[in-house]
């Protein structure tokens, strides 16, 4: 790195190099004359210092040194996994966008390895989430001017050894089916719950296509298990049981169609009393009150994960603990709060 200034009598400037920082002009300080990361000549360096320009930073940069942007942009695509698009850096900054709907993936040791790189930054969003087609997955900066080849190199070594770093993993389609004792669903509720499970299951790509609204009895319910069991269905959503009593009819209904009740109760705030069970072969999903009418809850945690192929058992709800508090304090400390966006209602 090179100090340049009018007063530093007999310093040779060099015949190309590269601005540290704005230029700006002496006598009228909001016109810049160079900006930061532009590469000029010893003409130009000349020119910039007979106009009254205090001092310059510059630096000069090796044959094998890769410049913000490039560097930005090889990383971006060494990093990007299937499903993510690496965009063009501006300002040695490239971000990450989904091409497509699905679960984000992050290979958080990956992470730590490229971070440890000299100039070398990546953020992405917190891992094992759902997220839309164009949403912003992480971004990948040069921090300095340049690189030096060896570390995107290093960046390439990494991206090999483990796999893909950031990457979205598509949903897989299945046939859901909804069951639940229609009495104790009154007043339109069975419909509406209806309805907005349906658009639950749909955002994922599949349809809720057998629903059964069963009388309350051990019998009527153990038919519908058996009902939506042979007509195919690989995912059951069970509606409308007691939680508190490990005979309710919902419960028992399962056990006679041959399946299980596995655990009631998951740790997830709304949704402690959503319970899950196993109908041979097929994963049995009950659902708590206020999962059934398109508020946020613990089917936002376990739908994504079920559409990615992960058991629905007692391993994943342990590993729901950890976040599960939907519902509670933000990640941001309130000292911020009057600036960020109301909560949704």
């Amino acid at each position: 790195m090179l100090s340049l200034s009018p007063s530093a009598n007999g310093l040779e400037i060099p015949p190309e190099a590269i601005v540290c920082h704005d230029v700006r002009n002496p006598g009228e300080r909001s016109e810049i004359l160079a900006r930061k990361g532009t590469t000029v000549t010893a003409d130009q360096l000349r020119h910039l210092l007979s106009r009254g320009v205090f001092e310059i930073h510059v630096v000069l940069q090796d044959a094998e040194d890769v410049g913000e942007d490039a560097a930005a942009t090889r990383m971006a695509i060494a990093i990007a996994g299937d499903g993510v698009m690496a965009e063009d850096a501006h300002f040695g900054q490239s971000s990450l966008v989904s091409a497509e709907r699905g679960m984000l993936r992050v290979n958080r040791a990956a992470v730590d390895r490229i971070n440890a790189l000299d100039g070398v930054l990546l953020l992405t969003g917190e891992t094992d989430r759902p997220v839309d087609a164009g949403t912003t997955l992480g971004v990948v900066k040069c921090a300095p001017l340049f690189l030096p080849e060896s570390t995107l190199e290093n960046v390439d070594d990494v991206s090999h050894s483990v796999g893909p770093i950031v990457e979205i993993e598509t949903f897989q389609t299945r046939r859901v089916a909804l069951i639940a004792p229609a009495e104790r669903l009154r007043g339109g509720a069975f419909d509406r719950a209806r309805a907005a499970l349906s658009d639950a299951v749909h955002w994922y790509g599949s349809s809720l296509g057998q629903v059964v609204g069963a009388e309350a009895t051990v019998q009527a319910l153990a038919n519908a298990y058996t009902e939506v069991r042979q007509g195919g269905a690989e995912l059951v959503l069970a509606a409308g049981a007691s939680g508190t009593d490990p005979l309710d009819v919902v419960f028992e209904g399962l056990r006679q169609a041959g399946g299980e009740v596995v655990q009631i109760g998951i740790p997830a705030e709304p949704g402690t009393a959503c319970w899950i069970g196993e109908l041979g072969s097929v994963p049995v999903l009950g659902l708590a009150s206020c999962e059934l009418f398109g508020r946020p809850g613990a089917l936002d945690l376990l739908l994504p994960r079920l559409f990615t192929g992960e058991a629905l058992d007692e391993d994943l709800l342990r590993r729901l603990a950890f976040g599960g508090l939907l519902l509670g304090p933000s990640r941001i400390a309130p000292y911020h709060s009057s600036h960020l966006p109301a909560a949704a209602e």
